[in-house]
């Protein structure tokens, strides 16, 4: 027995050696897949990670709840509330910062900070300087991200219209904030950092300013370990309805926590996506591998049953190789993904300021990795190890039986071909077609993949120019601290370069349609407005009706209703009145959620006369930098929004980050090609040599005789082609919608809609292409080395 094993492991080192180009492209695929698996799985866990221990150890809140103003004796009856263990009040305010070097004025949220100290809840990390010092009201912190966008550090002076009052802030230090992960300008989803901040002040300067003195404007809650959430959240709203309260809301509402949540549950659903490609690909290459040394190697496989070697024994031997021919790419992968989740966590930190972002797979992620790389190599090997070990030694000994060209397809690629090497080609892809329609499928594979990922730039420049080219057509938005006449309107109109000016209202509601609850507000146009409009996801405009609401499909999922249906919409400000409301109409919005009504009707069911909430405005581009100069000093102008900026962010964004994915994913799609394509032509060279050689000696030159080889590649590539395109198309699609698709219960903040463009195909087809074309020259290299007299002395 020990001289049985002896003899096996040299003839497994021979095949090793023997077959180590062929490993190595296998080896390339599989890397792939396992350092998608470590680089994902271990980014989810160092992100969840991270988050956990940033919340706990600065004691992020677990439920908000904003008034407009109750008396700080109310907060001894929130700390009174069964499951509540810590509470907190704070000040808090919108604000309009007027920053050197930037023209558009900055919007910012200001928090109240205890006098000098850290607050209780949502507690600050210090990064430089030091927070406020008692009995300066003029010192104030700012976030690090906005700090570093706009070129701000401690001494520096910002100029702040808060609450319709000029102050000049001067900051002493800069800080992270578990509430400010993610930040990002009111009414939008991507961050700006140079246009958006948070500042935290003295709470007696802040409060003084908001005519909060001995008041606050918000409340911050930590519950109890097994406290049930809803039920005080349903206290809290009770106990400050008298007070303005728009209602609490817990972390899963909380817009920060929400994104870098929204963010793990893509992470997940590209675990769910890729691995399987590549992993599946290299079964794929395995099997084929395998099946090919299988039926090279039938007399040594009768020889070793005769000389008493069991079937299983041969088994044994061909799943180690096969193991031994993957265990490369999966060391190659944990190499790989190790240092893609490193990179990865890099880009993470631009978005997501943790204090600390390490990347973490742990040892459970490299388990799962070679646990999915065993079920691949097993998965691809089987078939070929079995039929090794079925063979009895008689029949094994014996030549196998000559391929059957009698087959009508085989028949017709013979009548069909102009030449003889043209038949050869199609009666090499016919005679074998599982082989040829198996590579035609890898080829598809690596194609779908690039164009799936290279389209998610094309899916979101869709998103812009249905957001900020057919429904937000304004150049500026101004939004006032609190409802205002319409007569606020004539002012607007008469600054610098203002050119049209169209209102619109919007107050903060919940949406109820029987036990469901969605907190939602409400928003409004003039029917006839141009500046925005309500479009659908195609682009398609959407007249508003006189009486109805147009809601968008994912909120009225949520809510459990269709056109002609009522629900009630309960309004969370002012005198909060209970609107009774008819769907008019369901559209698939690319905002995700709205519920938009016309400004006329929701007026009147609001009782108010004509108020509105702010403006759109078109401006002469040239007169920018003298309106931003005057909205900078307007009172009550809560936010300035420049669509212009948002739209250069967002895209300075998408060219940063997507362009490193997609290059990540070109590289995994070019594995993916010269793994197949490599493989399937090492195979059928081996199949061939000897047809090869007789064309060389017949006459044939080496171009010719490449010709046959080469040709059949040609054809699997070009075959593949239109399945690779629908196959992007497809997985695009996919990937498009679970990207849009809440997994929290609750209706998104956008939908990303499909917008692939031609030319991204055509960029994956020419990649695809090229990657084929540098591995068929790697085999004609070895075509023409071709050793005529071995190939021809080779038995059929």
């Amino acid at each position: 027995m020990i001289g049985f094993r002896s003899v096996l492991t040299t003839k497994l080192l021979r095949d090793l050696w023997r077959l180590r180009a062929q490993s190595f492209a296998i080896a390339l695929v599989i890397a792939a897949g396992v350092g998608m698996v470590v680089m994902s799985f271990g980014m989810i866990r160092s992100l969840e990670a991270s988050r956990d221990a940033y919340y706990e150890r600065y004691r992020f809140a677990d439920l908000f709840a904003p008034v407009k103003r109750a008396p700080e004796t109310v907060m001894n009856d929130i700390r009174r509330i069964e499951g509540v263990a810590v509470a907190e009040s704070r000040v808090s305010a919108g604000a309009v910062l007027d920053i050197p070097g930037i023209m558009e004025p900055v919007a910012a949220r200001v928090l109240s900070l205890p006098p000098g100290q850290q607050p209780a809840l949502n507690r600050l990390v210090l990064r430089s300087g030091r927070l406020p010092e008692p009995g300066q009201p003029d010192e104030a912190v700012t976030n690090e991200a906005f700090a570093n966008a706009a070129r701000l550090a401690p001494g520096d002076t910002v100029k702040a219209l808060l609450y319709g009052k000029q102050v000049e802030l001067r900051l002493v230090g800069i800080v992270l904030s578990p509430e400010y992960v993610y930040a990002v300008p009111p009414g939008q989803i991507f961050p700006d950092n140079r246009r958006f901040g948070a500042l935290w002040m003295n709470r007696e300067p802040l409060a003084a300013t908001l005519d909060l003195t001995d008041a606050f404007n918000e409340a911050v809650i930590r519950l109890e370990p097994r406290a049930s959430e809803a039920e005080v959240t349903r206290r809290l709203d009770l106990l400050l309805e008298p007070y303005g309260a728009p209602g609490a809301y817990g972390r899963d509402l909380q817009i920060s926590n929400r994104f870098v949540t929204n963010e793990i549950g893509q992470l997940r659903t590209t675990v769910e996506i890729l691995p399987p490609i590549f992993l599946g690909v290299a079964a794929f290459l395995l099997n084929i591998v395998l099946a090919r040394l299988v039926d090279t190697e039938r007399e040594v496989i009768g020889l070793m049953k005769a000389f008493g070697y069991r079937s299983r024994d041969v088994m044994a031997h061909y799943m180690t190789l096969a193991l031994l021919l993957s265990a490369g790419g999966l060391v190659l992968g944990v190499i790989l993904g190790t240092w893609l989740g490193r990179e990865l966590a890099t880009l993470y930190q631009r978005f997501f300021t943790f204090p600390l972002l390490e990347f973490r797979a742990g040892t459970d992620v490299y388990l799962i990795a070679a646990g999915v790389t065993l079920a691949a190599v097993l998965a691809g090997a089987i078939a070929a190890v079995r039929r090794a070990a079925r063979l009895a030694p008689a029949e094994a000994m014996r030549p196998p039986v000559p391929p059957d060209f009698s087959g009508r397809l085989v028949a017709l690629a013979s009548r069909i071909g102009p030449d003889e090497p043209t038949r050869m080609i199609l009666r090499g892809l016919l005679r074998r077609p599982l082989r040829s329609m198996l590579t035609i499928a890898g080829l598809s594979l690596a194609l779908g993949l690039y164009i799936a990922s290279a389209s998610a730039t094309d899916n979101v420049e869709r998103m812009i120019a249905l957001i900020f080219g057919k429904s937000q057509r304004a150049n500026i938005i101004v939004s006032f601290v609190e409802a205002r006449d319409a007569r606020a309107l004539h002012d607007l109109a008469h600054f610098p370069g203002v050119l049209r000016v169209e209102p619109f209202r919007a107050v903060g509601a919940r949406l109820v349609a029987g036990h469901v609850v969605e907190r939602e507000g409400l928003s409004s146009a003039d029917a006839e407005s141009d500046l925005r409009r309500v479009i659908d996801i195609e682009g398609r405009l959407v007249a508003l009706p006189p009486a109805g609401v147009v809601l968008s499909k994912r909120i009225a999922e949520q809510l459990g209703v269709k056109p002609g249906d009522t629900f009630r919409a309960e309004v969370t400000e002012g005198d909060r009145p209970v609107l009774p409301l008819q769907v008019a109409r369901v559209i698939d919005s690319p905002i995700g959620s709205s519920a938009t009504v016309d400004r006329t009707l929701l007026n009147r069911l609001l009782r108010e006369g004509d108020t509105i909430s702010g403006a759109y405005l078109l401006v002469d581009s040239s007169r920018l930098p003298a309106l931003y100069a005057a909205l900078k000093g307007t009172p009550l102008v809560a936010n300035v929004t420049s669509f212009s900026a948002t739209v250069q962010s967002l895209r300075d964004t998408i060219a940063q980050n997507m362009g490193i994915v997609t290059l990540f994913n070109t590289g995994f799609a070019c594995l993916i090609v010269v793994g197949v394509v490599y493989n399937s032509a090492r195979i059928s060279l081996a199949e061939r040599a000897r047809d090869l050689a007789s064309l060389r000696v017949l006459g044939f030159r080496r171009a010719e005789t490449a010709f046959v080889l080469l040709g059949e590649l040609a054809i699997l590539v070009l075959t593949a082609i239109p399945f690779g395109i629908l196959f992007g198309i497809g997985l695009s699609l996919y990937v498009t919608h679970r990207y849009s698709t809440s997994g929290d219960g609750h209706a998104d903040l956008y939908t990303i809609p499909f917008g692939m463009n031609v030319s991204t195909v055509a960029d994956g087809v020419l990649i695809v292409g090229a990657a084929a074309v540098v591995t068929a020259l790697l085999i004609r290299m070895r075509v023409d080395r071709l050793d005529l007299i071995r190939a021809l002395k080779t038995r059929e």
